[in-house]
């Protein structure tokens, strides 16, 4: 079984997406990044799908320091507003990005799931 991690500092859309894509995956939370971190210590996942804005960072400079670090799983940054601003950025960085409120958010995240980093 596939392995999410959902990074997320809103609980409540946390929980929500989560229990949508527990039915296709193994889902692994946190709801910052400092937390993501500390988690991906201890556990290896295979895609991760990350807020932009958060309390303790955002989005992008979490894929950034993956990115550095080497972890090459798919990344999909979402945010609750169009921002982008910074799709050239993200698609450098070998990673998608998404609104939440796209009507195909949900299938744009098991599609990346399913793919592998290149």
């Amino acid at each position: 079984m596939k392995r999410l991690l959902l990074v997320d500092d809103d609980y409540n859309f946390l929980q929500l997406l989560s229990s949508v894509m527990k039915k296709q995956c193994q889902v692994y939370e946190a709801t910052g990044v400092q937390e993501a971190i500390k988690l991906l210590e201890s556990v290896t996942v295979d895609a991760i799908c990350s807020d932009f804005n958060m309390c303790d960072g955002t989005g992008l400079d979490f894929l950034k320091q993956l990115r550095k670090q080497e972890v090459r799983v798919p990344f999909i940054l979402m945010s609750a507003s169009d921002d982008w601003h910074i799709l050239d950025e993200v698609q450098r960085l070998g990673a998608s990005f998404c609104c939440k409120t796209d009507y195909d958010f949900v299938e744009r995240i098991k599609k990346n799931i399913n793919q592998r980093y290149v």
